[in-house]
């Protein structure tokens, strides 16, 4: 039985077949190796069964064998394996080298943050670890210099690289550029009536929207002066033509991103929604605050801000309020977190697009790889999945942050208007989500400054940074004007969490000889002997935050496993070497958008640094989520860069699919540790450290009702640091249960609240609601049980109290 040989694949002959017949011949099966027999079967799987059949089918007995010879569908020429010159042999040994450095440090990096993830003393753990990263991070940078050697030589000897643009190109470009914007002013009268009727309009969503209560005129008003100040601002290509054009040019590929990117979103949805019920376990009073707050949204209460629990941003109560009313959903802790979890997932494709922007403007196939592996990193991060599934409005800050990196890194690069105006919008409204997200106006300012000073060339490039700039802080304060107007109403509502102590209190507060408490403003000398003062702390504060990625990271444990690292050890390795890369591109590539990458990061961790007056809660894993896209995408970009470099040291699929199995095989190595920190220890640290359990006692507290009893005659005696009872009655079904007994003046001490259970009975028997007190059923009391041997908390006085009042009670 013979066959002809032929190939089928666009890359050239492998070794195993370098000793079969050219093209056109026939060559008997039985002949081949198994080694060619396989390959020939992976290059014309058709044609190769066939032939295998042939042969393996039995023959007639005394028949006489005869050759039959198996055609394929389509003859396609064998392409003979080339012969490198000499220049392409060193060339490919070059990049085998390469490679080789990269992944010397990778392994490097990887043992030392192994150890940084298992010690947590300086003396056994930093101190141990941290010289492995710092090997790693000079590796990776001599790796770098070793590519970049030939064109470093090349530029030494005056020969410019042929992909390196020219001044007079780049200022061709930004004449182009402005040329066509200046185009789209044609029409000046009709920009300045749209900006003249939205600045009306301006004024009317703050001053319908005022006194901290969103209204309809007031929302109408707001959206047409977004839709206004947009329109007066865009460039011409934004016509409402030429956009229903672009959507319905919008087509959805199934091309092998596509599929790889919808596995990583897969794997992530999975991580985040996956015994979502019991992990976290139980509310705390944050949760509870987002519960009742979007249930005055619905109540009809539509603030614009949320004063209390220490104020906050209203998106999330809004989305909460509007969630919860799906087919299915309720306003409960479940709900709170499946809808967290959801903006989780949905902020996974926008980091792979964070990526890609990034990175792909020079090089696509690096930022196409950078993006799938941002994603797929962070599809499996502990952090973020832990973010995502908390149930509070701290997952949006990666999101906002993420899409503004996509618009700001266009805006810096080109200098054209609509990317300035889209950066306005993501900054403005992504000011209704997280405190945090107030720190991006200065990356925006810092981005604008470093593109003016470093990459304008005339000054009417300035000119136009400066005036993009402006477009940008005036889209962006449109945006957020009704937030914007209640901070001037209420200052001190809305400063409130952000307000730093590094220069002191505002205001002092002295006692004078007669024992008055008197309140003064801080002065100068005060302010500047409070800095000296807390300057360490800040210093020490931002040391901590920088080596939360490797080391030690949050100790609450609301909001981590205590004292974990943000980031496993392979993420985290791929970080500390994911620096040194960066540093390499920003010396090689020279653009502004890159130099501004690494103070983003700095700046986003600011928020944590300056928790002066409580510097235990520095790292926290929530106030830094800012820093979160950098943080990965500069780990991803080494990924990618292995993954790339294995391809061009390995030509065909062969390199591709190395590289990409060697990625993924990281990435589930992430996956692994992750899914165990965050279902296991991380669990273990919320159930024992957390007030729990609110679901138990909201089931005792429905089956009391359900029994005989009812909700006014339950009750909870408060104790500090113990239970709120709105998360018992929230357990229960009830929003608004309001039997929690504290101290009569309002704080819940532990010696006054049991005495004040006679009077709390009175006033609830005259209740006329559901909650009135019924003094003929049965009654319930939650308090707390406590072993202290001073006698001095509620266990040792609450048991015998109640016995006293209720001698017949158990």
């Amino acid at each position: 039985m013979t066959w002809d040989v032929y190939d089928d694949t666009p890359h050239a002959a492998e070794d195993e077949h370098a000793n079969l017949p050219d093209d056109g011949e026939s060559i008997a099966i039985e002949d081949l190796t198994l080694a060619q027999f396989i390959g020939e079967l992976w290059r014309a799987p058709a044609a190769s069964w066939r032939a295998f059949l042939a042969i393996a089918r039995p023959a007639d007995r005394g028949s006489t064998p005869t050759a039959a010879k198996v055609l394929p569908k389509r003859a396609v020429a064998r392409v003979p394996r080339p012969v490198l010159s000499p220049a392409e042999r060193q060339a490919r040994q070059r990049e085998w080298t390469h490679l080789g450095l990269k992944l010397s440090a990778f392994l490097i990096s990887l043992y030392g943050s192994g150890i940084l993830a298992s010690e947590r003393l300086e003396s056994t753990g930093l101190h141990v670890g941290a010289p492995f990263l710092l090997l790693a991070f000079v590796l990776w940078l001599a790796s770098e210099l070793y590519a970049a050697w030939p064109a470093l030589a090349a530029r030494w000897q005056r020969q410019r690289p042929a992909d390196e643009p020219t001044a007079a190109a780049a200022a061709v470009e930004a004449s182009q550029t402005a040329t066509t914007e200046r185009s789209a002013d044609s029409s000046r009268f009709t920009r300045l009536a749209l900006a003249g009727i939205g600045f009306v309009f301006s004024l009317m969503a703050a001053a319908f929207n005022g006194g901290n209560r969103f209204s309809l005129p007031g929302v109408v008003a707001w959206g047409m002066s977004v839709v206004l100040w947009t329109a007066a601002f865009a460039p011409a290509s934004w016509r409402l033509d030429g956009l229903w054009h672009k959507l319905r040019g919008v087509r959805l590929r199934p091309t092998g991103t596509f599929w790889m990117l919808a596995a990583i979103i897969l794997v992530g949805a999975a991580f985040r929604l996956y015994d979502l019920d019991r992990v976290p376990p139980e509310m705390t009073s944050d949760h509870v605050e987002k519960l009742l707050d979007s249930q005055r949204v619905l109540d009809g209460n539509p603030q614009v801000f949320f004063p209390n629990n220490g104020g906050r941003e209203p998106f999330q109560m809004y989305a909460m309020a509007l969630f919860s009313r799906l087919p299915g959903l309720a306003m409960d802790f479940h709900t709170l977190k499946l809808l967290s979890a959801l903006e989780g997932i949905i902020t996974l494709p926008i980091l792979w697009w964070m990526g890609r922007e990034v990175i792909g403007r020079d090089n696509p196939r690096l930022g196409n790889a950078v993006g799938l592996a941002l994603a797929a990193l962070v599809a499996v991060s502990y952090w973020h999945v832990a973010l995502s599934r908390l149930g509070l409005r701290i997952v949006l800050t990666p999101l906002v942050t993420a899409l503004l990196i996509i618009f700001l890194s266009r805006a810096l690069r080109n200098n054209r208007r609509g990317d300035f105006i889209l950066a306005g919008l993501v900054l403005g409204f992504g000011l209704y989500t997280y405190q945090a997200v107030r720190m991006l106006p200065v990356v925006v300012i810092l981005g604008v400054a470093l593109a003016v000073i470093f990459k304008t060339r005339t000054w009417a490039e300035r000119g136009r940074y400066i005036a993009h700039l402006g477009v940008l802080v005036t889209i962006a304060v449109v945006a957020f004007m009704p937030m914007l107007y209640f901070s001037i109403q209420s200052p001190n509502y809305f400063w409130m969490r952000t307000a730093g102590r590094l220069l002191g209190d505002d205001v002092i507060q002295t006692t004078d000889e007669q024992g008055r408490l008197i309140e003064r403003n801080a002065t100068f000398e005060e302010r500047v002997e409070a800095f000296q003062r807390n300057l360490p702390v800040l210093l020490d504060n931002i040391r901590n935050a920088l080596l939360m990625y490797n080391w030690k990271g949050d100790v609450l444990w609301f909001n981590a496993a205590p004292n974990r690292p943000a980031m496993d050890a392979f993420t985290a390795a791929l970080f500390i070497i994911g620096l040194a890369a960066w540093l390499a591109r920003m010396a090689r590539q020279r653009d502004v958008f890159d130099w501004l990458l690494p103070p983003l990061l700095f700046i986003m961790l600011l928020p944590s640094a300056f928790s002066i007056a409580y510097p235990i809660e520095n790292p926290s894993a929530t106030r830094t989520s800012g820093t979160l896209p950098a943080a990965y995408l500069f780990a991803a970009l080494p990924l990618a860069m292995v993954v790339v470099s294995m391809a061009r040291a390995l030509p065909g699929r062969r390199g591709w699919a190395l590289g990409t199995s060697g990625a993924a095989l990281v990435v589930l190595g992430a996956f692994g540790i992750n899914s165990t920190l965050y279902f296991q220890e991380y669990y273990r640290a919320y159930f024992l450290s957390s007030p729990a359990p609110y679901t138990e006692a909201g089931r005792i507290l429905r089956g009391f009702a359900d029994s005989g009893g009812s909700y006014g005659n339950a009750f909870m005696i408060a104790s500090q640091f113990w239970w709120d009872h709105r998360a018992v009655g929230i357990e229960a079904g009830l929003l608004d249960w309001p039997n929690g007994i504290a101290d009569p003046d309002g704080d819940p001490g532990p010696l006054l609240a049991v005495d004040d259970v006679p009077r709390f009975l009175y006033l609830a028997s005259l209740k006329t609601d559901r909650y009135r007190f019924d003094p003929e059923r049965d009654i319930l009391f939650f308090y707390a049980l406590t072993d202290d041997p001073n006698g001095l908390l509620e266990g040792d006085r609450t048991g015998p109290r109640l016995r006293e009042l209720f001698p017949t009670g158990y």
